[in-house]
């Protein structure tokens, strides 16, 4: 109770000292409270998006067939992996998937672009490029089966930019033409434009285009074997338990991978990466800032009363209560600087938690990061365990920048201490 007493007077005797002290601590605390909220928020919502545009959080392909794009490095017997995917709870969709690349043609233009075939039925619950948020004109992909007459054209859903490009309207005829499994004369197969989708990809509406599932292994001559299996989860924490059941499931069939998002989507994981190291490089210096504050006003306050601790070195206050008495004044410093910091911090977190902050205000426009277009409002996200991590780390600091001036107290001499000035 003594030194606290002794730590709490030393605090109140330098007031503005303290204060300026105290504020700095609280301000770092708070800057990087808000800082890796909306981090984390941006990075969840760049997840979010990277996986309904086509990814999923989990994907099961042919081996190899990321790399190669090799028709023959394809998934044989899907229904079998399907349903089993579908049993597992985290599960929310799983989606067959054809992709490949192709000619689409209409009058005299040419454009290469990348296809997908999909299943019409489940493709626009999961994904974004077939969600009506996405849409711009027309309808989604029909079944051959929901068409008026057996012998029409497929439908096909292009992209905004696409379209324009090639100057197509709904209900326009066009060819898409691709190299079927195994080589040999490309085929060709008649489609009518049923949709229009714009995501803010260039290389989405500006080369993208589905077709039914069906139609897309029949031009390709895939039978019933599909590219991939894209699984949509109900939360990313769920992932590496999905890859570990799939795996299991899977054994056996050393032709096919399981692939978490993280690979599936390389590019923007390691955009991620780098963005996580950015943020911790700034919280390194701020770290440092915040040391040599503590380091300083700790000093001072050793220096300042070097008299008055030779005193009571005389009279009998040994040197581990003195080096206590320095350690508690810091932890008085980090415990009132780590309640304004989390005050303040967690204020700003729950207001951009709750309302977000808008893209296009922050950047002027939408921001593309790593192929995925961030757009609408961004919102913090800063669970828990983060909080008091970060608590603990400020705290620590301040208790690790007070060791040097705690521990010259104890190497004092009563004598000369007694004679300072």
């Amino acid at each position: 109770m003594l030194t606290l007493r002794l730590a709490w007077r030393s605090f109140l005797r330098h007031r503005r000292r303290s204060i300026i002290t105290t504020l700095a601590l609280a301000l770092g605390l708070a800057m990087m409270l808000v800082v890796v909220g909306i981090a984390n928020g941006a990075h969840a919502r760049m997840v979010e998006l990277g996986v309904r545009m086509g990814a999923g959080h989990v994907v099961i392909e042919g081996r190899g067939y990321r790399e190669e794009r090799d028709l023959d490095r394809v998934v044989e017997g899907p229904a079998e992996i399907l349903a089993a995917a579908r049993r597992l709870s985290q599960v929310r969709h799983a989606l067959p998937r054809v992709t490949a690349s192709g000619l689409l043609t209409a009058g005299d233009a040419s454009v290469a672009v990348g296809l997908t075939g999909v299943d019409p039925a489940i493709e626009p619950a999961a994904s974004e490029v077939a969600s009506k948020a996405r849409r711009v004109a027309g309808d989604y992909l029909r079944t051959r089966a929901q068409l008026e007459y057996a012998n029409q054209p497929a439908d096909i859903y292009i992209g905004s930019q696409l379209a324009e490009n090639l100057d197509l309207g709904l209900g326009d005829r066009v060819v898409l033409t691709a190299s079927p499994r195994g080589g040999g004369k490309p085929a060709s197969a008649a489609f009518l434009v049923r949709g229009v989708f714009r995501t803010g990809m260039a290389e989405l509406d500006g080369f993208s285009v589905q077709i039914p599932l069906d139609e897309a292994q029949a031009l390709l001559g895939l039978g019933g074997a599909v590219t991939e299996i894209a699984l949509m989860l109900d939360s990313p924490d769920q992932v590496d338990a999905v890859v570990t059941a799939m795996k299991a499931g899977l054994r056996g069939r050393g032709e096919l991978e399981v692939l978490p998002w993280q690979e599936a989507l390389r590019e923007l994981y390691e955009t991620i990466v780098l963005d996580d190291a950015g943020t911790y490089l700034m919280m390194v210096v701020v770290f440092v800032i915040v040391g040599i504050g503590i380091f300083n006003t700790v000093l001072m306050s050793v220096i300042e009363r070097t008299r008055e601790l030779g005193v009571m070195m005389a009279i009998g206050t040994s040197a581990r209560r003195l080096f206590a008495a320095v350690m508690t004044e810091a932890a008085v410093l980090a415990v009132i600087g780590c309640i304004a910091g989390l005050a303040v911090g967690l204020s700003i977190h729950s207001y951009v938690a709750t309302t977000g902050l808008d893209v296009q205000e922050m950047f002027g426009n939408k921001l593309a990061v790593a192929g995925v277009v961030l757009e609408g409002r961004m919102y913090s996200r800063l669970a828990t365990g983060a909080i008091v991590e970060w608590t603990a780390v400020i705290a620590g600091i301040v208790l690790l920048s007070a060791l040097y001036p705690a521990f010259r107290v104890t190497k004092l001499e009563p004598i000369e201490a007694m004679r300072h000035v």
